[in-house]
């Protein structure tokens, strides 16, 4: 089968090459005794704070420069002078970048330092399409995950494409419409008038919460990506531990691809689960309909009883990985009731509660509840 590739962009390429800079040169942080929840939690209300100065202070100091340009007209649009808009677009241009770029460097110092408190290191993982640096800077920059297929698996095979459209166009203009409008839009109502002064108390704070809003998000998605790369990481280390079976490998394998689909993302843990498991089966080039249902369930039938359980297991345990279980994910619970235990949906939840709380040990422990106790691989 062959293999979609990806090229990152210059921005993530740019994004990895700092938050290896930054590893090379930190610190160890002291033992605080905290757990990473605890620790985490210290990072995003950090992270809140310094955003909201990030945004604010650039909005007030447009604000300000621009009382010193030429009056600006911008209705009618015959009275609109080119000439004056050109200094005003290029001060709204440079206050714009330098509050990205510092909002930039917070998010991957905040980044790194998340990773560290799980004692996650920054390899490239060449092997990878999305190494842990990628999957960083992606989320600081706020680079959508790429639309790629491996081994034919389409996540967007149940997606609706007008949908997705419309998402992709709302998701790509919040960054213009967040903080430019905000800047831009107040000055053209505003202007020059008796209350000119007001702007300074409207866009400065609109954009700083925004900012803060945002950086938040960053930093909550990366709480939950980090998590479930240590639960990948368990996973593939129970499974390794065993003689491999080559029905079981292939099943699980499917276990993932499908959870891929269910989620509409080839989600960072997703892509690292499937090369892991992918490179244990001898005959890669053999695999076919892996996003197929009935090709999971058909495939899974062909174990022991024992094993069984393991791919429904890995399966679950993906379902939780982006910390909710979505009506498709539910509807496929149901159809392997009778080999689902009624109380796996149950820790399901539990796992997916205790991901987006951030309490990495906790997830762990949801994590052995759910696997099997024992393999016979």
């Amino acid at each position: 089968m062959s293999i979609e590739r990806y090229k990152p962009g210059f921005l993530e390429q740019w994004g990895r090459r700092v938050l290896i800079s930054i590893q090379s040169k930190a610190k160890k942080p002291l033992d605080s005794g905290q757990s990473f929840a605890s620790q985490t939690k210290i990072l995003l209300l950090g992270g809140v704070f310094y955003s909201f100065w990030i945004g604010f202070l650039p909005s007030v100091t447009f604000v300000f420069l621009s009382t010193y340009l030429p009056p600006l007209q911008f209705w009618p649009l015959d009275k609109l002078s080119f000439l004056a808009l050109t200094p005003f677009v290029f001060l709204l241009a440079l206050v714009t970048l330098i509050e990205f770029y510092l909002l930039f460097r917070l998010g991957f110092y905040l980044s790194y330092r998340m990773a560290q408190y799980a004692d996650i290191e920054l390899a490239e993982e060449p092997e990878l399409i999305t190494p842990i640096p990628g999957m960083m800077a992606r989320l600081v920059l706020e680079i959508p995950d790429p639309r790629i297929r491996l081994y034919g698996i389409d996540p967007y095979k149940h997606l609706n494409e007008r949908a997705l459209f419309f998402r992709t166009v709302l998701y790509k203009s919040k960054v213009f419409l967040s903080n430019i409008s905000a800047k831009l839009l107040l000055k053209v109502f505003l202007g020059r008038t008796g209350i000119r002064f007001l702007i300074e108390y409207i866009s400065g704070p609109v954009t700083g919460i925004w900012d803060s809003l945002t950086t938040y998000w960053i930093l909550y998605e990366l709480r939950k990506r980090i998590i479930t790369r240590k639960l990948s990481d368990a996973i593939m280390l129970k499974i390794k531990s065993k003689k491999r079976n080559v029905i079981f490998i292939e099943s699980s394998v499917r276990a993932v691809a499908l959870s891929i689909v269910f989620t509409k993302t080839f989600h960072p843990n997703f892509e690292y689960l499937l090369f892991g498991l992918i490179g244990l089966l001898p005959q890669k080039d053999n695999l076919r309909e892996l996003d197929d249902w009935p090709a999971f369930v058909d495939s899974f039938q062909k174990l022991s009883v024992e094993e069984q359980k393991w791919p429904i297991a890995i399966f679950a345990l993906c379902s939780s990985f982006d910390g909710t279980l979505n009506k498709e994910e539910l509807q496929a619970f149901e159809e392997i009731t009778d080999l689902s235990p009624t109380w796996l949906l149950d820790r399901v939840r539990h796992l997916s509660e205790t991901i987006k709380k951030g309490e990495l040990a906790e997830s762990l422990l949801w994590m052995e509840k759910i696997l099997p106790e024992e393999s016979i691989l």
